[in-house]
């Protein structure tokens, strides 16, 4: 099987089916760069995200799944090769320790590339200009003499 994500594999998964079997052709390969989502057999699909990109990682479980030991991680991104931003890892084993995993490579990620949380939620963009939060104290202009009784 060829490699497709570069870096150090730091966690492989097939997706199983709703009883725990791995017979899917989908596998997830998370690295210390990037995580590799590849589904098919005749006709290959790649999605390769890099992790610096993974803005916010959420874990969700049906009723079948906390009967199986199964959870869906639900990554927001801003990678635009995900359509809308929003990539499903479905029917993962032992979903919250995944997350931990991943949640800890990404802010790896973060650092080795030099990025900051408040590029992605609107602090300084690279222009230097300003967007999102103002800063101000909800009217308040900080004279706060004579405020007390």
């Amino acid at each position: 099987m060829a490699k497709v994500a570069s870096g150090n594999v730091l966690w492989n998964q097939r997706k199983r089916n709703w009883c725990r079997t791995p017979f899917t052709f989908t596998v997830y390969t998370l690295t210390d760069q990037e995580l590799s989502i590849k589904t098919g057999v005749l006709n290959q699909k790649f999605n390769l995200i890099k992790l610096f990109r993974i803005v916010d990682i959420s874990v969700e479980r049906t009723f079948l799944q906390r009967l199986f030991g199964m959870s869906t991680l639900v990554l927001n991104t801003h990678d635009s090769s995900s359509g809308d931003g929003v990539v499903k890892l479905i029917n993962i084993i032992d979903g919250f320790g995944v997350r931990e995993i991943m949640q800890g490579a990404v802010d790896d990620s973060r650092r080795m590339n030099g990025m900051t949380t408040r590029e992605f939620i609107g602090g300084d963009s690279f222009d230097g200009t300003q967007s999102g939060f103002d800063g101000g104290f909800g009217g308040m202009d900080g004279d706060f003499e004579g405020d007390m009784a």
